[in-house]
């Protein structure tokens, strides 16, 4: 069933209708908002603190939203800077309920930061579904609609990506 539900998920996704963007791609001197979007179990607390304080030392804001691959929050709890969620939080086709992460994927970030490195229906789906000026990820085929700009690497973990991914937007 959960190859059903991954297969299914990603033609939704990749129907889903993007906003037009006519911008080109900003420096991050350019920048004031950035989102950052994880797997709170894939992503080590030290990772994810170096890019937050990368972009806040270059006076940015900051919010992030952590997936927590569990059926409740448990000692995850948002904040004004972090926000959480959950299998509870997913529909059918893993997909995160609009409700749920709705002030995250209507925020207008300057940049949205995903840094999955394998291509998690839950993560693509808020990089697909945000209102982000500019979507940056991990260059996945299957997901190549969710991201206005794609870093081509092998990375495997969040701080290799997030190099890879500091190359462009500086």
């Amino acid at each position: 069933m959960s190859d059903f539900q991954q297969n299914i998920g990603k033609k939704l996704l990749a129907r889903h209708k993007q906003i037009a963007k006519n911008e080109a791609l900003k420096s991050l001197s350019n920048t004031r908002d950035i989102g950052v979007v994880y797997d709170v179990a894939k992503t080590e607390s030290r990772e994810l603190i170096k890019v937050v304080n990368y972009f806040e030392s270059a006076g940015k804001n900051v919010i992030t939203l952590g997936y927590v691959n569990a059926k409740e929050l448990g000692e995850y709890i948002s904040n004004y800077k972090e926000e959480f969620f959950c299998k509870k939080d997913l529909n059918f086709w893993k997909f995160p309920k609009k409700e749920s992460v709705k002030r995250f994927t209507t925020k207008n970030f300057d940049f949205l930061v995903n840094l999955d490195c394998e291509g998690q229906l839950e993560l693509q789906a808020i990089s697909t579904f945000s209102a982000a000026k500019t979507r940056v990820g991990k260059h996945i085929e299957d997901f190549a609609f969710a991201h206005d700009f794609m870093v081509k690497t092998t990375a495997d973990s969040a701080e290799h990506l997030f190099e890879g991914i500091k190359k462009y937007i500086k």
